[in-house]
C-alpha cells in the first residue's frame, strides 16, 4: 500500500505514544504530510523527525487538549501550515473508570474534556478545509466500551459512546460534502496507557493476561494493528465506507462473555 496517500495532509491528536503515533508513522510511510500533537514535547518531536526521515511533511505542537481555544487554534495552525487538510483522526483519549455511584459530576467532566469535547471542536474547524477537498475524512478512535462495556467502566464508555454518535451525525450532515466519517473501536491493546491501567495492580502481568486471554484469538491487540486500519480508511478506494464503526478486537465482541462477580464499587476495571 505504499504511497496510497501520496500528498494527502492529516491531522492526528495524541500522537507522541501508542495509537496516535502508530497511526502518524503509518500515514507518513503511505506518502501523508502530517500534522500532530501531544502533551509531550520531546516525544512528540521523535515522532516529527520520524514523519520527515520518511519524506514527509510534519507539524507538531505541543499543548493540552481540554483547552478548547488552544485546540482550535492548532487545528487552524495545522491548516495553514500544510495548505489544507483532508483528512483528521481523532486519537486522543484517556481511562475514566469510576463506576456510576462513584463518578463525580467533576469527574464526568474531566472525561468528556478529553474524550469527547476536543474532537467535535476540532471537527468544526476542520470542516471547510475537509469540505474543499470534496474526499474528507474524519476518523474517530472509541472503544468497544462503546457499545460493549463492563460494570466500572463509566464515564469513559459514555464519552466514547458519545464520539461514536458525533460519528454518525458527521456522516449524514457532512457526507453532501463529500466528508465520510468512521468510528474504529479497539478493545485491549497494549500502549503505554494500557501499561499505566495495569501497573494500579499488585501482578500487572497477570492482569494482563487475564484480559488479553478474554479476547477469542487469545491475547492483546497492538497499536501497529489499529493504525493499519486507519491508514486503509484514509484511502480514495474506501470513500464508500461512512456512518459506520469498525471493531478492532480480537473477536471479542462476537462472544457472549460469561457471567462476572458483582461489581463493587470504587473497584478498578477495564
Amino acid at each position: 500500500m505504499s504511497g496510497h496517500l501520496a500528498g494527502r495532509r492529516v491531522l492526528v491528536t495524541g500522537a507522541t505514544s501508542g495509537i496516535g503515533r502508530a497511526v502518524a508513522l503509518a500515514a507518513a510511510r503511505a506518502g501523508a504530510d502530517l500534522a500532530i500533537c501531544g502533551l509531550e514535547a520531546a516525544a512528540g518531536r521523535e515522532v516529527e523527525e520520524a514523519v520527515r526521515a520518511s519524506g514527509r511533511r510534519a507539524f507538531f505542537r505541543a499543548f493540552d487538549l481540554t483547552d478548547l481555544v488552544a485546540t482550535r487554534s492548532f487545528v487552524r495552525q495545522a491548516i495553514e501550515a500544510l495548505g489544507g487538510l483532508d483528512g483528521v483522526v481523532n486519537n486522543a483519549g484517556a481511562n475514566f473508570f469510576h463506576g456510576v455511584l462513584a463518578s463525580s459530576e467533576a469527574d464526568i467532566a474531566r472525561c468528556f474534556s478529553l474524550d469527547f469535547y476536543p474532537a467535535w471542536a476540532i471537527c468544526q474547524e476542520a470542516y471547510p478545509a475537509l469540505k474543499s477537498t470534496g474526499r474528507g475524512i474524519v476518523i474517530n478512535i472509541a472503544s468497544i466500551h462503546a457499545e460493549r462495556t463492563e460494570p466500572g467502566a463509566f464515564p469513559y464508555n459514555a464519552a466514547k459512546a458519545a464520539l461514536i454518535a458525533l460519528t454518525r451525525s458527521l456522516a449524514l450532515e457532512w457526507g453532501p460534502d463529500g466528508i465520510r466519517a468512521v468510528a474504529i473501536a479497539p478493545a485491549l491493546i497494549i500502549t503505554p496507557l494500557a501499561e499505566q491501567y495495569f501497573s494500579q495492580f499488585a501482578d500487572p502481568g497477570s492482569e494482563r493476561a487475564r484480559l488479553a486471554a478474554q479476547h477469542p484469538l487469545g491475547r492483546a491487540g497492538t497499536a501497529d494493528e489499529v493504525a493499519a486500519l486507519a491508514a486503509f480508511l484514509l484511502r480514495d478506494e474506501c470513500r464508500f465506507i461512512t456512518g459506520t464503526t469498525v471493531f478492532v478486537d480480537g473477536g471479542i465482541s462476537a462472544q457472549l462473555a460469561p457471567p462476572r462477580r458483582q461489581f463493587q464499587a470504587g473497584e478498578k476495571s477495564m
